[in-house]
């Protein structure tokens, strides 16, 4: 069911943080999800819908998702309840490049009529056209957060040459909802 998300009282600060969320980019023959409890929603540049409101979220460049992210226009932002977290965890922990991480997870996905991908499971989806992508620069970081990528590195896999690597920063315009 398509709903006006601009209708709706979404508590922002919770959605990333407490509840977890899978971003999907690709289509229904070639996509790839992943696990961000990273993300923010607001408002920026007027679009091609004329109303701004944004979502922004980060890849780290070990994931797979990655790659998806940067070679489509669509990307979807999925939130599900806590029924689902073992779900979710194993879209963070493994992937796409090794095996069916949806089916083992075993969540169903479904294409959204406007493009994009989502899961039946999912108790609500945004669907954002892509408007910025850039890599954090590391001297643009602070200090501290340096010193935790750092510091890190199973939780931020390090390249080939042994140094770790800043996320990527997705802003998408919301284009579309979807309710479950």
């Amino acid at each position: 069911m398509m709903s006006n998300y601009a209708d709706k009282k979404y508590e922002v600060f919770n959605l990333f943080e407490k509840q977890w969320a899978l971003v999907t980019a690709g289509n229904v023959d070639d996509f790839n999800a992943c696990t961000v409890s990273w993300g923010s929603m607001g408002t920026i540049w007027t679009g091609k819908n004329g109303k701004g409101s944004a979502i922004t979220v980060y890849i780290h460049p070990a994931r797979h998702t990655l790659k998806f992210m940067q070679e489509n226009e669509y990307f979807t932002v999925s939130f599900f309840d806590k029924s689902h977290r073992k779900a979710l965890a194993v879209m963070g922990t493994k992937s796409g490049r090794d095996g069916n991480k949806v089916a083992e997870a075993g969540l169903t996905p479904v294409p959204m009529a406007e493009g994009g991908m989502t899961f039946a499971e999912a108790n609500f989806t945004f669907l954002c056209r892509k408007v910025y992508q850039h890599p954090f620069a590391k001297e643009g970081l602070a200090e501290d957060v340096q010193t935790y990528y750092a510091t890190h590195p199973r939780e931020f896999p390090q390249d080939e040459d042994g140094n770790w690597q800043p996320h990527w920063m997705f802003i998408g315009e919301i284009v579309a909802t979807k309710e479950t």
